[in-house]
């Protein structure tokens, strides 16, 4: 292990003055220079003991960021992990900066640092986090208190084990001798991480030895100094004839013994001075049934003193023994040279001319022997990297370096560049070689690698759009360019609506499809110079640039509303995809990137409250509304928890209103300051964050309960309707939780009714089918909810095994106003009826509405013309009160009818 610095840090040069002594701080500055490399070598010194001790290396890493710290007079220094994954892993933290133990929000410094310091040729350090724009310092900046700091790669033999950083609370600048310190501290650790898992590795292959030898395509013969055979392989038993057991714990069979190898063996036992046998000899063996045959064979002592035993491993070579001479001839001239060579080898005389290539230089760089000899390597060498590889090579040539390493670009023979690591040996004075040593291996991989993982720094994966790092960045610049040119700019937030349904419905594998053609549209409808990005899921942003127009932008806006408006066709399925769009403008809603996002966001979800598909401008006043919805977002997420969610229960009658036949459920939340929130202020917020799932769980046990309890107050059987929203529906195991949720309650299924709305319904037609049949399987009604306001056709009701169509409030309010409505309403119910289905119309709230719906053979109604919904504790004395009058109520006056008729035929 190499621990020294002495090829890295220039030397101390003092001042030659005219004055007989230089000025007290001269000297006092070079003092405390000579007095830092003595600490930093020191301390190289002490950490390459404690490597070669063979400390653990997870400690070692500890033990080198305590001494980075001490030594060099920082607050913090840690060492972070490059997985061959590319993940970003910290090992060891040491500092004085208390901060760093209270923080696990690091992750992205520690990625963004580490991904740019693995790339960057040589150390990386920064004077003042302040101005720092290649890699993200915010966070250490801000929380921290990181003002400078520097980095430097953990380089190991199979490649870079990850980085070492220090950070320093001051401005500072760090000195060529310091980050000298700091590589050898990473070599350091480099090479221990190394051994630990070329330790590792020899301690897994020790395990297998045994199952090595057995399986081994060579006789595997073990021996003591006594001559007893310890081990007689399977292989063994095939060459010479005879089995283990007849061998095993006797002395070695002199009759399979040819002359050749019994001295040989004799000369070990005996501990003679006949040549000791190195590597693979060939010899001669003789079978048991007295044949001679040419043998390979190589011997191998273990342990010291009266433990050591002799192994030898022989293979029959009768097949291959003319190849295998003139084999050996090649091997013995170039014998040196390949106990010296990586992947690829190569001689290049004082000149810097080819005079020998090995023989993988045909399959690593397409050339073979004839093409490169007597041609100059600096020839294949790329333009920008000649200057340096000429005064490397010529440095070895005169002697000045003894070897040289450099990764460079090599004309492959296809025409195309390749990256190879080199390293050259100045061995020009040994007889037996006479050239320049070039040992080399194809590294193109790796540097594709590292290009792929800068682009994973900043791209998105899924879309190939800049990632919000990268989206930021440009922000950044383009907010510099808008001041320099006195000129606007906006920033977009786009949002798909319902993209969670996709999700839940069709699997996250549809929705990433989805996402990717989405991500394609919005290219084709922008500019070149606007940015298009994935901040998250399916959040989306667009730097436009170039333009102060506000008409322009929200131009933009509707061309890319309309982009989407076309179906998406993913995997057999029909996507309709629409989007919610928020924009600010640089500098009226914000002069920095948080500030325009911010404001972006708080428009995007102003348009989702307005009815989503749409694009609005940030105003101010949306500041506010974003913070009241982040507030209610909050309560919402503590509402189950705390028992504020109720259910009221509003009564449905038959058509005479003599008789109620059922009662819809429907959840309030009894919020503690605002009071009672009516589901259309919380429901959506809960589909968008997720809450609808246990919201609606919570709705159908208390239901459950409900019926459980009026069944034992002696009440007689309600049906009770129970809203379904998309989210629950979508679930594939949502008929299993209903069917655990009655068993544990004990309730009849024939008393639930399930109320979907139509969207919900037609949003995937197999799915829909499925999870109808499933709870019809289990006994529970199914109605159409909002019947008419969505996007579904009249054929759905004959497809579907539903129960009952429900008319949604809008229809039942106009019936006696609107001539159309009335005649939809009409054949609505017609049709219902002629597919047996029963109908209920919502929201009926005068007597007009009444006797038109009776008139026209509504089956059942609901509305504040008969009941407003009623909470849990007031049901059963209603129950018991409609029980007592039922048949005795008026209905609607003929004349009323006779009106309703008379004022249809005039129209």
């Amino acid at each position: 292990m190499d621990a020294t610095m002495s090829d890295v840090p220039a030397p101390i040069r003092l001042l030659v003055r005219t004055s007989s002594a230089p000025p007290p701080d001269e000297l006092e500055y070079l003092r405390g220079e000579i007095e830092a490399r003595n600490r930093q070598e020191t301390a190289v010194a002490e950490l390459g003991q404690a490597a070669l001790t063979g400390v653990d290396p997870m400690i070692l890493l500890g033990q080198a960021c305590a001494l980075v710290e001490i030594t060099l007079g920082v607050e913090h220094a840690r060492v972070l992990e490059i997985s061959a994954a590319g993940l970003v892993v910290l090992r060891s933290s040491i500092g004085s900066n208390a901060t760093f133990l209270q923080c696990d929000h690091d992750c992205q410094e520690n990625e963004s640092i580490a991904s740019y310091v693995s790339v960057a040729a040589a150390p990386v350090t920064f004077g003042d986090s302040q101005d720092e724009t290649r890699f993200q310092t915010a966070h250490l900046r801000s929380f921290h208190g990181v003002r400078a700091g520097a980095g430097v790669v953990i380089p190991a033999a199979s490649g870079i084990f990850g980085v070492l950083v220090t950070y320093s609370s001051r401005p500072r600048t760090f000195r060529d001798y310091e980050l000298a310190f700091l590589k050898s501290t990473a070599s350091l650790l480099g090479e221990a991480v190394e051994r630990a898992h070329t330790e590792e590795a020899l301690r897994k292959s020790e395990s297998r030895l045994k199952q090595l030898i057995t399986s081994s395509l060579d006789a595997v013969i073990s021996i003591d100094l006594r001559g007893i055979v310890i081990e007689w392989n399977p292989q063994a038993e095939w060459i010479f004839g005879l089995a283990a057991r007849d061998v095993v714990g006797h002395p070695l069979p002199r009759e399979v013994l040819a002359p050749p190898m019994s001295e040989i063996f004799d000369a070990i036992l005996l501990n003679t001075a006949a040549p000791r046998v190195e590597g693979r000899i060939e010899t001669t063996g003789r079978r048991l049934n007295g044949e001679l045959f040419p043998i390979e064979m190589a011997i191998e002592s273990v342990g010291t003193g009266n433990d050591q035993t002799f192994t030898a491993f022989l293979r029959d070579i009768s097949e291959r023994k003319q190849a295998q001479f003139a084999l050996e001839t090649r091997e013995q001239l170039f014998r040196a040279l390949v106990e010296k060579s990586w992947s690829g080898v190569a001689l290049l005389d004082a000149d810097l001319a080819f005079t020998y290539a090995g023989a993988c230089t045909e399959r690593l760089l397409g050339y073979n022997e004839e093409n490169l000899l007597g041609t100059s390597f600096l020839a294949y060498v790329h333009p920008s990297e000649q200057t340096r590889m000429r005064k490397a090579l010529q440095g070895l040539a005169t002697g000045t370096l003894r070897e040289s390493q450099a990764e460079l670009r090599f004309l492959h023979k296809n025409g195309t560049w390749i990256w190879i690591e080199a390293f050259s040996q100045n061995m020009l004075q040994d007889q037996s070689v006479g050239s320049i040593v070039l040992n080399y291996q194809d590294v193109t991989e790796r540097k594709t690698t590292e290009k792929r993982l800068e682009y994973q720094a900043y791209y998105d994966a899924l879309t190939g759009l800049p990632n919000r790092l990268l989206f930021r960045d440009r922000v950044n610049h383009a907010i510099t360019q808008a001041r320099r040119d006195d000129r606007g700019m906006a920033v977009m937030y786009l949002d798909l609506d319902h993209f969670k349904l996709v999700n839940d419905g069709l699997g996250h594998s549809l929705g990433d499809a989805l996402l990717t053609e989405v991500a394609k549209r919005l290219q084709t409808g922008a500019h070149a110079s606007d940015t298009i990005a994935r901040l998250s899921g399916d959040e989306f942003t667009i730097l436009v640039t170039g333009t102060t127009s506000g008409e322009d932008i929200a131009s933009m806006a509707r061309q890319i509303l309309q982009s989407l408006a076309h179906p998406f066709s993913i995997q057999g399925h029909e996507l309709y995809v629409t989007a919610s769009i928020g924009i600010s403008v640089f500098p009226s809603d914000g002069d920095d990137v948080e500030m325009l996002l911010k404001s972006a966001d708080s428009a995007m979800y102003r348009a989702k409250e307005l009815g989503r598909n749409q694009a609005q401008m940030f105003t101010a006043s949306m500041n506010d509304r974003y913070g009241r919805r982040l507030a209610l977002e909050q309560s919402l997420h503590h509402a189950l928890e705390r028992d504020e969610l109720v259910v009221h229960y509003q009564p449905i009658f038959n058509r005479t209103r003599t008789r109620m036949v059922s009662m819809e459920a429907l959840v309030r939340w009894n919020h503690p300051t605002r009071g009672m929130v009516q589901p259309g202020d919380f429901i959506g917020l809960a589909e968008e964050t997720g809450l609808i799932i246990p919201i609606g769980e919570f709705v159908l046990q208390r239901v459950c309960r409900d019926l459980r309890a009026w069944r034992q107050a002696g009440l007689p059987p309600v049906r009770i309707g129970v809203n379904i929203s998309a989210p629950q529906f979508q679930q594939l195991s949502f008929a299993r939780v209903v069917a655990g949720i009655i068993e544990e309650y004990d309730c009849d299924p024939a008393m639930l009714e399930f109320e979907i709305t139509e969207t919900v319904a037609v949003q995937n037609i197999e799915t829909t089918m499925n999870a109808m049949r499933d709870l019809k399987d289990i006994g529970i009604r199914i109605a159409i909810d909002d019947f008419g306001t969505g996007q579904s056709s009249l054929v759905y009701l004959k497809r579907f095994p539903i129960d009952t169509v429900k008319i949604d409030r809008v229809f039942t309010r106009d019936v006696t106003t609107d001539e159309s409505t009335a005649a939809i309403v009409s054949y609505v119910i017609k049709l219902a009826h002629t597919l047996g289905l029963s109908v209920i119309a919502e929201g009926v709230e005068t007597d007009e509405q009444w006797a038109f719906l009776k008139l026209n053979a509504c089956d059942q109604m609901q509305g504040f013309h008969f009941s407003r919904p009623l909470p849990q504790d007031e049901v059963e004395s209603f129950i018991r009160t409609e029980l007592r009058d039922s048949g005795s109520r008026e209905t609607p006056r003929l004349l009323s009818s006779a009106r309703l008729l008379e004022q249809q035929a005039s129209g």
